[in-house]
């Protein structure tokens, strides 16, 4: 954020009540870091609420662009708000691989994805628009930094940077120890950032809090119903996910995107019909979760699962065709689960049905990547588990919150 954008930040705190007014962009990226000890997968973004009431965040965008802004990556919509929103509170995103590696759990974990390189790039977070919360679903251009709330230019990025951004910085996104750390907010990234001991902060994401017997974690704690439309919401959504993870793979197999968009389609048009169907009863734990935004869900998790596991590439290959088709099987699968779960009201069967959901799908990605011909052999099983995971929490605290 520019030093003007300070003072206007400033000058607006005293005029405007906050809480009739609570928006969310008035705050900025306070600390990335990609990789550590080794691990490139463990990447984390934290940004700092520069005043109260600005943890309406949910549908904002955290997104990565290449060293020449050539090319960018959205990874991840954020499911839901913050809270509390205090001044110089914080909040993350990070991966699965983070948590584990640092002990930290993200108020929201994205998919690991090679765009967020540690070298050079850009890391943009946040959504365009005044007071009103951010758009949803998001239809804004995703390649423009000036959409976002703040950017943050590093090892010498030399694409178009954020207005008010006087140079990027130099230094990596961290060195496998240290986190690259705003130090100042004057408008220039080669000056207000230094590589620092890192201290994430989680703030809590408007869910509950559950105590397990060695770790606390910060977890969405659906509604467990029963509801006979939000249990068949869920398999709809997860349906949609798998017909659409088939499209990609088939294009992937012969690299051939020229039926891709009748495959979509198709996918999109009977998703359509199961989700009315489902919603047409009544009695949804969620009745304000409209098919658009479930559409925006299952799309951003079909592409991050797709760059995930094929980055720019559209084949051909054989092995990452079928992991794409095993991925968006689980995805349907793990979505049934909870969507049997909150027909009955019994959130105990959740976990078993998962578990089994999970060993055959390792099965099938072992079979699909015995094969010499996968784009991006260093994927295992356990990464797109865990993009699969991040999925349904977030079509979890969309339909059953």
């Amino acid at each position: 954020m520019s030093r003007i954008a300070v003072v206007f930040v400033a000058l607006l705190a005293v005029l405007v009540p906050g809480p009739g007014h609570a928006v969310f962009h008035f705050a900025n990226i306070d600390e990335i870091m990609s990789g550590v000890g080794g691990d490139t997968t463990a990447q984390y973004v934290e940004i700092r609420m520069l005043f109260s009431g600005q943890g309406h965040v949910a549908h904002s965008r955290l997104t990565a662009f290449s060293c020449d802004g050539s090319s960018h990556t959205v990874l991840l919509e954020v499911p839901n708000d913050v809270c509390p929103a205090n001044t110089d509170g914080r909040w993350t995103m990070g991966t699965a691989s983070w948590a584990t590696a640092t002990g930290v759990t993200p108020d929201f974990t994205f998919p690991t994805s090679a765009a967020f390189g540690n070298a050079c790039g850009m890391i943009c977070w946040g959504a365009p628009g005044g007071l009103a919360p951010p758009e949803n679903p998001p239809t804004w251009d995703a390649g423009m930094p000036n959409n976002y709330v703040d950017c943050v230019a590093y090892g010498g990025y030399t694409g178009t940077r954020q207005a008010g951004d006087a140079a990027a910085s130099q230094l990596a996104a961290g060195n496998g120890t240290m986190s690259l750390q705003r130090t100042a907010d004057n408008g220039n990234d080669s000056t207000d950032f230094s590589l620092l001991a890192r201290t994430p902060t989680s703030n809590g994401t408007c869910t509950t809090t559950t105590a397990t017997s060695s770790t606390t974690t910060s977890t969405t704690v659906p509604n467990t119903g029963p509801s006979k439309c939000t249990a068949k919401e869920f398999p709809a959504a997860g349906k949609k996910a798998a017909a659409k993870a088939k499209c990609e793979s088939k294009v992937i197999a012969k690299n051939d995107s020229s039926k891709l968009m009748d495959c979509n389609t198709k996918a999109e048009m009977k998703f359509g019909t199961s989700f009315a169907k489902a919603t047409a009863a009544g009695g949804c734990i969620n009745p304000a979760a409209t098919a658009p935004d479930v559409e925006t869900t299952v799309n951003n998790f079909i592409s991050s699962l797709t760059n995930q596991l094929a980055g720019a590439s559209t084949g051909p290959s054989k092995c990452t065709s079928k992991a794409l088709a095993a991925a968006g099987k689980l995805a349907s699968s793990e979505a049934a689960c909870h969507g049997k779960s909150i027909g009955k009201g019994d959130p105990s069967t959740i976990a078993p049905c998962v578990s089994a959901a999970k060993t055959k799908f390792e099965t099938a990605y072992g079979k699909a990547t015995a094969g010499a011909d996968c784009i991006n052999p260093a994927v295992t099983a356990g990464d797109v588990e865990g993009t699969v995971d991040s999925f349904i929490g977030n079509l979890t605290t969309q339909l059953a919150p």
